[in-house]
């Protein structure tokens, strides 16, 4: 039931009990009736029409959503952050795909730790705009001279989003830290094929991937906003 007009009551005027009846409608659709859960919060579904929208679930974001008749909807925002606890040796002279076998933390399962755990997915319902970044140690301090050490954000298997080459001329022992990042909206496709980012790693001499903390090797990728 959408709200009536009363009307307004002049100084000295009687309140009637008709006047009164139309006030008490209004509060009974409000949102002290709407509402019947904790968290429950109240929308407009259209002119004058309160609806209830019920609380999402834990760590969920209010979002603007046209396609709900409230206009609004909870979502999971995807992040996930995801790191290797072991050196990696990759090939040289091709990218290389880095493997994570570790969460720091994943909020709607963007990454497996079983299956294609280079993978950081677009989850189902999860389209938008994410930040993805990496950072890599390359072992460079046991041999001097000229080398091309790269990282990239590879979409798909196919699409280079964003790459970072270096071809340091190492003069001392001193390791090569090289980190990326790139915004870019990747879409829930379906029927399992939903977007998906690789960090990928290129080098022209055999040097491993450190182990380095919270720094390398890291990979991850938040969710901001819709596309």
């Amino acid at each position: 039931m959408a709200y009536s007009d009363p009307g307004d009551l002049a100084s000295g005027a009687v309140i009637t009990e008709g006047w009164v009846d139309a006030v008490r409608a209004d509060i009974l659709v409000s949102a002290p009736a709407v509402m019947t859960t904790k968290g429950d919060i109240v929308a407009a579904s259209a002119a004058n029409t309160p609806a209830r929208l019920p609380i999402g679930a834990n760590d969920s974001t209010l979002v603007p959503d046209s396609g709900e008749s409230t206009g609004l909807a909870w979502q999971i925002q995807p992040a996930a952050r995801v790191y290797n606890d072991a050196e990696i040796d990759p090939a040289t002279s091709t990218w290389v795909s880095l493997t994570f076998n570790t969460e720091r933390y994943d909020t709607d399962t963007v990454h497996n730790t079983s299956t294609n755990t280079g993978r950081l997915t677009c989850p189902d319902n999860g389209s938008g705009l994410y930040h993805i970044g990496g950072c890599v140690q390359f072992d460079t301090s046991s041999g001097t001279g000229n080398k091309i050490l790269g990282v990239r954000i590879l979409l798909n298997g196919a699409t280079s989003l964003a790459e970072n080459l270096s071809n340091p001329n190492v003069a001392a022992a001193v390791d090569i830290i090289l980190p990326i990042s790139c915004d870019y909206a990747l879409s829930d496709n379906g029927a399992g094929a939903n977007d998906y980012v690789e960090l990928q790693v290129y080098t022209t001499v055999d040097v491993n991937i450190l182990v380095n903390g919270s720094t390398s090797p890291e990979f991850w990728c938040h969710w901001f906003r819709r596309a």
